[in-house]
Order: C-alpha cells, then structure tokens, then sequence
C-alpha cells in the first residue's frame, strides 16, 4: 500500500513539473512574439528617418536648404503601411507647375523597399 501510495505520488509530481514546464514555454514564446513587434516596429522607425534625411538632402542638392520634410503614416490592422510625405519650402511655392511636377516626380523615386507600404509625396503650396 505504502508502495502504491509513493508511485501516486511520484506521478502526481511528474505531471506538475511537466505542466509547470509547459507554461513556462508557452510564456517565453509569447514574449519573443511581443518583442518581434518592437523589432519590426524599431525596423520601420529606421526606415522612416533615413527616408526623410535623404529626401532633406536630395532637396539640399537642388539648392532647397531647410525645407520642412514631414513623414506621416498609417498602419492597418494587417501590418500594411500608407505614407504621405510632404515638403515646403517657399521656392517650391513660387515654381511654375510644370517644375513642381517634374521634381515631384524626382521625390516619388525616394522610398524604401516594402512590398506592404504605399508611398505619396505631396508638397504643401501656400496660395
């Protein structure tokens, strides 16, 4: 009896260590699964600042020193992205819109890779 009692008991904490185990794991791949989300979140931010520094220095080189540059976005709820970025600066305001279109079409070939994302640049005219 006493026998019987001692095998009970040694599968009764078997199974507890195995449950124990089990939750434990479960744990660790949920939090790996939190932290790929601040991965690629932190991916995108990267992306985001060198797109808007090469558009600042793009429009540097064609003699539009400290434009206003800004980068908004949308996320959905299935990770896709839509990016609108749009520019200022008082010479692209006073530019015929044959020229405003021709350098619009200059920026549009400024973006990062990512079959997810959909770019539009735009630029902000005073009237």
């Amino acid at each position: 009896m006493r026998r019987r009692l001692g095998n009970i008991g040694f599968a009764v904490v078997t199974m507890v260590l195995v449950l124990f185990t089990g939750f434990c794991c479960t744990g660790a791949a949920m939090s790996r699964t939190n932290l790929s989300v601040q991965e690629i979140e932190g991916y995108y931010r990267e992306k985001e600042q060198e797109l808007v520094e090469g558009v600042r220095a793009f429009l540097e080189e064609r003699g539009f020193s400290n434009s206003g540059v800004m980068l908004t976005r949308v996320v959905d709820t299935d990770g896709s992205r839509q990016y609108t970025l749009t520019v200022h600066h008082g010479r692209i305001n006073r530019m015929d819109e044959t020229d405003r279109q021709n350098l619009l079409k200059e920026l549009e070939k400024i973006v990062f890779d990512d079959e997810d994302s959909v770019f539009e640049h735009k630029f902000f005219v005073n009237q």
